[in-house]
């Protein structure tokens, strides 16, 4: 069952989401937005499209022409899934596009989100192991990108 802990991120959500370090490499963010049929509709980020500027404010790097995208220009709202060993959190918040596209990486859009519920949800009974993971074929161009992008993320105020 989950637990409203309120409209900021925790001090150790914080600390894993705010972008100083790509420890993360290889783990995955699942984000939920709405159609508009009103259907959820996942999707998935890495760590280094996900940088937390505070402990209310959370930047994201979307494809600019994805269904996300859309579905955010358009409702507005998201949901971030953030769960990996020992931890569960749902961040339920508002969106609001800053830049239609990020420089150097044009293809992407950058989404502001203002928090307005975290929720943490862990059962003792049932300990959580890992969260979503991914492997990349390893291509230079491929961690060229993914660094323009985490840098791009990081760098807006």
């Amino acid at each position: 069952m989950s637990q409203l802990l309120g409209n900021q991120l925790t001090e150790e959500l914080f600390h894993r989401l705010r972008g100083e370090s790509m420890s993360k490499k290889g783990k995955a963010i699942v984000i939920v937005t709405t159609d508009e049929a009103g259907w959820p509709h996942p999707g998935m980020l890495s760590y280094s499209e996900v940088v937390a500027k505070d402990r209310s404010t959370i930047d994201l790097a979307i494809g600019k022409a994805s269904t996300t995208g859309r579905n955010l220009r358009r409702s507005g709202k998201i949901t971030l899934l953030i769960t990996d060993s020992d931890l569960n959190y749902y961040v339920k918040g508002s969106a609001h596009e800053l830049r239609e596209s990020i420089e150097d990486v044009s293809f992407m859009s950058l989404f502001r989100i203002t928090v307005e519920h975290l929720l943490e949800d862990l059962e003792p009974d049932a300990v959580i192991t890992s969260g979503v993971m991914f492997e990349r074929t390893p291509k230079r161009e491929t961690e060229e990108l993914v660094d323009r992008i985490y840098q791009a993320v990081r760098r807006e105020p």
